[in-house]
Formats: C-alpha cells, structure tokens, sequence
C-alpha cells in the first residue's frame, strides 16, 4: 500500500507539474495575444483617425468648401444639402462645419453639434461621448490654393468611430464584433484615451486548443503507468516534457520582446516529442504569418503615398509633394548653407494645342514633356507638376550656370521629343523661369517661388529667350502682374470682396439717346488708390483666377440690383471669361439674377473667342440662360477669331462691333467692309452695338449703318450710381 501511496503521489507530483507548465504556456500565450490584440486595436485606432483626417483634408481642399468661406450667405442650405451628400465624406460622418479664418463657424445654425468657435492655435482630434457612443471630432485647414500656405478657414467635422472600428476592418486577434465602449462619464476625451475604455474578445486559439490537448491527451497516457514503471521512467519523462515546455515557454516571451521580423530560433534539438516539435512549428508558423502581414501592411502605406504624391497623367510628382518638399527645404537649408535654384516650366500656347487637337492630345503633350524633362534631370532631382501645364523642379547645391545648363538641357530635349508622331505639326517648346538664393542670404529662398515665376511670366513674353534667369529689373515689367500691392487688393477683392467697386456705363439707343441698360465695369479702391481693369485682369489671367474674380464680380452686382443702384426700367450686361461660361459655378450664379428679370433687362456678354473652346458646352450654358430671360451679346466682335458662323450656330441676340472696328469707320477703305458686315448682321435679326464712340461725327456713322445702341464716352462715362433725368430724357452721373 505505502509504495502503491508513493507511486500515486510521484505521479500526481508529475501530472502537477506537467499541468503547470502547460498552464504556464497557456497563461504566457494568453498573455502575449492579449498585448498583441491591444497594439492591433490602438494601431487600428490610429489607422480610422489618420483616415477620418484625410477625409477632413479632401473636404477641407474642395473647392465649395472655399467658396461657402468666400461667400457664406447660402452657408445654410450648402451645408444642409451640399456638404454630407456630395460624395466628398463617406457616410459615417454625421456633421460637418465651416469655419472662417478667426475660428468662427460661418453661420450659427441650430442644429450643428460642432464647436461654434475653435481654438485656430489648437484644434485636435478628440473623442466625444454621444449616448454611450465615441463620435471623432477632426478638424483641418482650409487653404487659398492660390496664396498657399495661407490658411483661409477651416473646416470640422463629426464622425461615428464605432462603425469605422467594427464594420471596415479587418483582425487578426480580435473578434471585431465583440468590440464594445465601457464607460460611466460622457468627458471630451483624447484620441489615444479611448483605448482605455474598449474591451473585446480574442478570436479563438486553436493552437491553445491543441496544446491542452496535446497536454490532456499525455496525462491520460501517463495515468497508465502505475507502479515501477512509472517511478523509473519519472527523470526521463521530465526531461523529455518539462524541459522543452520551458524551452517554447521561453520562446514565447522572446517573441513577445523582439520585433516580428526577427528570425525566431531553432527549438528542435530541445523537442524530442513530436507533438511539442508540431506546437513549435505552429509557433514559428504564426510568428512567420505576423511578419507577412506587417510586410503587407508596409507596402500598402508605400503605395498610398505614392497614389497621394504622384501625379496619374504624366507620372511627375504632384503639387502636394512639392509643397512637402519646398517646406523641407527651407527647413534643411535655413540659413543659407547650400545654393538652391527653383525652375518652373510652363509650355507655350499649351491652350491651342487643347483647342486644335483636344484635351487627349493635349494629356499627350503634357505626357511627353514630363518625359522629356525628368530623363535629363540629374540623379536625385525630382519633376512635380503645379497644375495644368506648370512644372518646377528644385535644385540643390546648384550654381547659377549649372541651373542654366540643366535648363538647356530640359528645353532642348522637349524640342527634340517626336511630337510629331502624335499627330501634333507644331512645334512643341516650354518656356522656364529660374531664380537662384546663394549662400548665406536665408530671406532669398522664401523669395524664390514668386521670382521663378515672374522670369517664367518674362520668359514667355515675344521676342524674349525661352529661359529668363531672375533680375530686379523684370518686376518693371510686369508690375501689373507681381506687384505686392496689386497681388494683395486683388486676392482680397477675390475671397471676401474687399474694395470692389462696380461702375457702370451707359449703351444708349441711338434713335432717342437715353440709356437703354448699363455694362457693369469693375474698379478695385484702396484707400486713395484705385486698379483700374488693365492691371486686374493681367493678374487674373497671369494667375489663372478667372473663375474666382468673375464669382467675386457677380455677387457685387447682384448686391447693387437689390440695392436699386440701377434705374428701374432699363437693364445691365454682365461679362464673364471664356472659363466662366462653361463653370456650374457661375451658372448658379447667373441663374440668381433671373429674380430681376420683371424689373431689369439683362444681357450676359461673352467674347467670341469664349466660345471656340468647349463650344457645345457653352452653346447648351447659354440656351438654358436664355430660357431664364437673358439676351446674349456676343462682344468684341471682330477682334479675335471673328467667325460670322457663330451667329447661326450660337443663341446669340446682339453683337457688340469691336472699338477698332468702330474706328476704321473713319478710313474710307475700311469702311466699306464694316459697312457690308454690319449689313448683312443686322439682316439676319441680331442688334448692333458700337462701341467706342466719342464724337458726333463717329456717331453720324454708325446711326447711318442702322446700328441700335452705341456705347462710349460721347454718351457718358462709367459712374458708380447711374441716374436719369427722365423729364430733360438726358443721363446724368452720380459719383456716389
């Protein structure tokens, strides 16, 4: 009995300690899953807000976004319409807001959840406890794509986390709908806090399952041998079991302290039972599986940067890598340490290859030049395209020859690309502007982008080389275009209308003389100054603003009509850019002046080289403007690409004769050509305006060629608040 008692107890000391290290393993793998899921939910945490704030930023740089800051009257019904149902933010944001540049949200409506004012030297992400819910708070800049880095406004918005948490990713350790929110206060909390309040449960384990198997499966054997037996072969069962146990427990907390690519060691000269060899290979397996789907993870965020900083049509990097860059590089080399050269290229008469051939040629063009230029750019040196037909390129530690030896290689290669297999006959050239910041003179480099750009601006210009080096002296040049002061009123007039003045200038009838509506002129004063339209739209041209004064312009007229500036009973003609006409933007606009339609006539005024561009889509624009009860003139006629075809194609109701066709009345030779157009115009129901007239006897002309209004100083000159004397049926002015 005693040594069956022994017996007993040797081997319930054995199955103790078999039974313990198997729980030892158990507790240490539970242990090691429990942290590794805690890492997967923080690093899955990190990953929802870092994708809820690139979702902020796409709708922080779309473009409405900038207008409602620019204009928020309408902030209202764009927000309760616009904002969450145009595709720009996925479905699990529940609010959104637009702020101005103070941290003000535009307008305080009463159902906004956001912040009515934010703090614009502090606003991150934060957690906020809605019924027991996390909702993520996130916030981005809103930038003047124009003036970047000026920050114009900011926008917030209110998303639900849980969702992005439960439904759109993917585990490798935790049961995703297992996870849930415990917590007692509704407190604001930081994003990295949350963690603290999420619980979950793991997956299941099959290699814990398999283990205690393996372990269970061993006792019972083991319970067989009773007796001798089973004292004898005690020492050698312990070290056949007790001892690689130890050894994987071991190797557990390796894995758990080193890093997942490190190569795990070789347990099998320790694993002499081929169950525990299995329960290693599991281990080495998993461990190996966790190395792939990191290296998996690794190349998906290298493919995400390269989708976000690369450009799709010409393969250059993209606008925002060059920001990215131009900011690194100013912080490198602050203080002047290096030489650093800026580049921009622009391809001249870009606009008429997309006229002549289309917009797939034109990508072909474009394609083509970026070849052209990154095959001989030196090794290191980087192509980013700005937008539309705009490169740059910075070179570091770069002298000013060797700028202009890279830039004569640049141009010469793009000359010699076979552009003619594209079909294209022209030739395709560029045009570059350089500047250069030496060493030693750190304000130079915060100079170089606006610099490039004026030699770029100088270098297209006739008879000029198509390289240009900046000096001083090409601000003289284009002051109208560069200068500070020009630049700043005009920006300023663009995004919130500052210093707008629209004048007005009679187009009379000229059977009775009296003002038949007014053209609206736009004027931009500052102080005792005023920029007068020459200097406005060679900016705005330069610049590519088109779009954004012709918005600009628009609400200040639509202000006036509201405001009777105009004398009932006549009209005014509004012109927009050949951009405009084909913009949504600017049709919504216009389409808000039909609520004057009963009180004023409106006439909307459009070159004719507006509409040799996309002209289906500017002829469908205008039809439907038509319809509203706008008449449309067709200005400048005679200037550019005159085309007597648009009449009969186009929804066109007057033609306004160009001044220097009105002026070559008074050439014998001229007239008679001017004479037999305005004809055969006027024939075919379309009324006349001539513009330009200054005397009376330049008046007698165009009367006797059956022309229907004149316009021009002889009947008065552009006046801030037109007035009629309606009993002495004369125009006075009213300089306001």
């Amino acid at each position: 009995m005693g040594f069956t008692i022994l017996i007993i107890a040797l081997f319930t000391f054995f199955s103790i300690l078999t039974y313990n290290e198997v729980s030892n393993l158990q507790r240490g793998i539970e242990e090691s899953n429990n942290k590794i899921a805690t890492e997967e939910l923080l690093s899955t945490l990190r990953d929802a807000e870092l994708d809820i704030i690139g979702h902020a930023r796409d709708f922080a740089v779309w473009q409405e976004v900038a207008q409602q800051i620019n204009n928020p009257l309408y902030y209202a019904y764009w927000r309760e319409h616009r904002s969450l149902d145009a595709g720009i933010l996925p479905k699990y944001v529940l609010d959104s807001s637009i702020y101005n540049s103070s941290g003000q949200v535009l307008s305080k409506l009463d159902d906004t959840t956001l912040p009515l004012v934010i703090d614009t030297e502090n606003y991150a992400s934060y957690i906020k406890i809605s019924n027991k819910k996390p909702e993520i708070i996130v916030f981005s800049e809103v930038y003047d794509k124009v003036k970047a880095p000026t920050i114009i406004g900011y926008i917030g918005i209110r998303a639900n986390l849980m969702p992005e948490l439960i439904e759109t990713r993917q585990y490798n350790y935790i049961d995703r709908k297992s996870i849930r929110l415990n917590i007692t206060h509704s407190k604001d909390l930081a994003v990295s806090d949350l963690i603290k309040y999420l619980e979950f449960n793991l997956r299941p384990n099959t290699m814990i399952d398999e283990i205690m198997n393996i372990a269970v499966g061993m006792l019972s054997r083991m319970s067989l041998i009773i007796g001798i037996p089973t004292l004898l072969l005690y020492p050698l069962v312990s070290y056949l079991i007790a001892r690689p146990l130890r050894k994987i427990s071991q190797h557990i907390d390796h894995l758990k302290n080193n890093t997942v690519n490190e190569e795990p060691p070789d347990l099998r000269s320790f694993l002499t039972v081929s169950e525990l060899e299995k329960v290693n290979d599991s281990l080495n397996e998993y461990h190996k599986n966790l190395f792939d789907v990191h290296s998996s993870l690794d190349d998906k965020n290298k493919e995400l940067w390269t989708l976000a900083h690369h450009d799709s049509l010409t393969g250059a990097l993209n606008r925002r890598a060059f920001d990215d860059h131009w900011r690194n590089i100013q912080e490198m080399f602050s203080g002047g340490r290096l030489e650093v050269c800026l580049a921009i290229f622009d391809v001249n008469s870009f606009k008429a290859f997309n006229d002549s051939y289309g917009h797939q040629i034109g990508d072909e063009v474009l394609k083509g030049i970026s070849q052209s230029i990154m095959e001989v750019l030196r090794k290191g040196e980087k192509l980013y395209r700005l937008g539309g037909d705009e490169f740059a390129c910075v070179f570091v530690d770069c002298s000013r020859q060797d700028a202009l030896l890279i830039a004569k290689r640049c141009e010469k290669a793009v000359a010699g690309f076979p552009f003619s297999e594209k079909g294209i006959l022209e030739p395709v050239r560029i045009s570059i502007g350089l500047s250069y910041a030496g060493q030693g003179k750190e304000e130079d480099l915060s100079a170089l982008q606006w610099q490039a750009d004026i030699a770029m601006y100088s270098a297209k210009q006739p008879g000029k080389s198509h390289i240009a080096f900046y000096n001083d002296s090409m601000k003289q040049g284009v002051k109208g275009v560069f200068s500070s002061w020009i630049n700043n009123i005009v920006y300023e007039a663009i995004t919130d209308g500052t210093g707008i003045s629209i004048h007005y200038q009679p187009i009379v009838t000229l059977d009775s003389l009296r003002p038949e509506y007014y053209e609206a002129l736009i004027r931009i004063k500052r102080d005792d100054k005023t920029v007068m339209p020459g200097d406005i739209f060679q900016l705005v041209e330069a610049r590519r603003l088109e779009i954004e004064m012709d918005l600009a312009i628009l609400k200040q007229i639509l202000n006036d009509l509201e405001n009777d500036i105009i004398p009932h009973s006549t009209g005014i003609s509004v012109n927009v850019s050949g951009k405009s006409i084909i913009n949504q933007d600017i049709i919504r606009q216009l389409e808000k002046f039909s609520q004057f339609i009963k009180t004023y006539r409106l006439v909307l005024e459009v070159t004719e080289t507006a509409l040799i561009t996309q002209i289906d889509e500017a002829a469908e624009n205008l039809s439907h403007l038509r319809k509203l009860g706008f008449m449309i003139a067709l200005d400048d006629f005679g200037s550019g690409y005159s085309s007597v075809r648009y009449l009969a194609t186009m929804p066109v109701d007057i033609v306004k004769f160009d001044i220097t066709l009105i002026r070559s009345l008074e050439d014998k030779s001229q007239k008679t050509i001017v004479k037999h157009l305005a004809s055969m115009i006027s024939e075919t129901g379309h009324k006349l305006v001539a513009e330009g007239i200054e005397t009376n006897e330049l008046l007698q002309k165009v009367t006797e060629l059956n022309f229907a209004y004149g316009q021009g100083y002889l009947f008065g000159k552009p006046v801030a608040r037109p007035v009629i004397d309606l009993e002495n049926q004369e125009f006075m002015s009213d300089q306001g």
